[in-house]
């Protein structure tokens, strides 16, 4: 994985295949994001557009080492087709790869960091695939995000199991998102630099 180049280029068309599917995705998503607490539509827009940029970043890099991993979903699903599955699935190799994003702004204001949801208690959502059932061959991607600049960056590839090994998911840095949502930090992965390229 080291060999690949881990920057992308946000291309204007990216942009706006992001943008709309963000904008068409967040009336179907608006309870969710209320259950969390979240109620600014804008910022909303702005997390899916984001989410689905890095999507779209890994797959263009990982899909050249497995050719049959699924490309990044665009479909519009009603509230109750709504699948909370890994982001991107080699078949063959059984390979899941969640994607974690986080723009530019986000980073300078809470540091390099990636939100999880914890789901401590029965009113919020949990990624049950991070904390209730490891699966070996599950991984998660954290990508970095920068639209003024129209570039992504691949900073980590690793094994979701290992993120619990080495006790890397933290308390939220902002006092409001603790209790159903924890934080990878950058800085706590950079402390195993040769390590963050799994796959």
């Amino acid at each position: 994985m080291t060999t690949i180049d881990p920057k992308f280029i946000i291309s204007e068309n990216l942009l706006e295949k992001c943008l709309s599917f963000a904008k068409s995705s967040v009336n179907t998503s608006s309870d969710k994001y209320a259950s969390r607490n979240q109620f600014d539509v804008e910022k909303i827009v702005k997390d899916i557009r984001v989410g689905k940029i890095g999507e779209e970043g890994v797959y263009e890099k990982v899909s050249v080492l497995y050719p049959e991993l699924s490309k990044p979903d665009h479909q519009i699903y009603s509230k109750k087709d709504k699948s909370w599955s890994s982001d991107l699935i080699d078949e063959p190799s059984g390979i899941h790869i969640a994607v974690k994003s986080q723009d530019i702004g986000s980073a300078i204001s809470f540091g390099e960091s990636w939100v999880f949801q914890y789901g401590n208690g029965g009113k919020y959502d949990c990624d049950t695939g991070v904390f209730k059932t490891v699966d070996p061959k599950h991984y998660v991607a954290f990508v970095g995000v920068n639209i003024p600049k129209r570039v992504g960056t691949l900073r980590a590839i690793v094994k979701i199991q290992w993120l619990h090994d080495k006790k890397l998911f933290k308390e939220m840095k902002k006092q409001s998102l603790r209790g159903n949502k924890v934080a990878v930090y950058y800085e706590d992965l950079e402390k195993y630099k040769n390590e963050l390229w799994q796959l």
